[in-house]
């Protein structure tokens, strides 16, 4: 285990002991898989990945545990239109760049993002906003 995934499994587990979360033998290795996993793996995908440790795993209990990760706010399902949901397991302040043709999805971190809503076209009186998500769209290199 690389030590950034050693530092995010860390991250995870400790936020399921904060909120109370059994760390049940199916959910460690689902931690793990999620802290090894590279880029934004979908449900399946962690099926497969716990199944090579726990062959007998349900997929129900890979997505029981993988909503109440969600739930608690320790990773976030990123929705791309036309794929399967795909999980956020990157911690770090980041956005995306969304390939038209492949529909991979790559993070990007902008050196600055300034969003300044207009309140005359737009009424949010009252609103709080908690998280700003960028999503650029284009052709890969690969695509080009």
């Amino acid at each position: 285990m690389s030590s950034r995934s050693a530092h995010r499994y860390k991250h995870l587990r400790a936020g399921c002991v904060d909120r109370g979360l059994r760390l049940t033998p199916q959910r460690e290795v689902l931690l793990r898989g999620l802290s090894e996993a590279m880029g934004h793996p979908t449900a399946d995908d962690m099926v497969q990945r716990v199944r090579k440790v726990l062959p007998t795993v349900s997929h129900a209990t890979v997505y029981r545990n993988l909503q109440e990760l969600v739930q608690e706010g320790l990773i976030r399902t990123l929705e791309v239109a036309g794929t399967a949901v795909q999980f956020e397991v990157n911690p770090d302040e980041h956005h995306h760049f969304v390939c038209d043709r492949c529909g991979h999805v790559w993070d990007v971190y902008l050196s600055s993002l300034d969003v300044q809503i207009n309140r005359r076209r737009t009424d949010l009186g009252g609103f709080q906003v908690d998280r700003r998500d960028v999503q650029l769209r284009g052709v890969c290199a690969d695509c080009r």
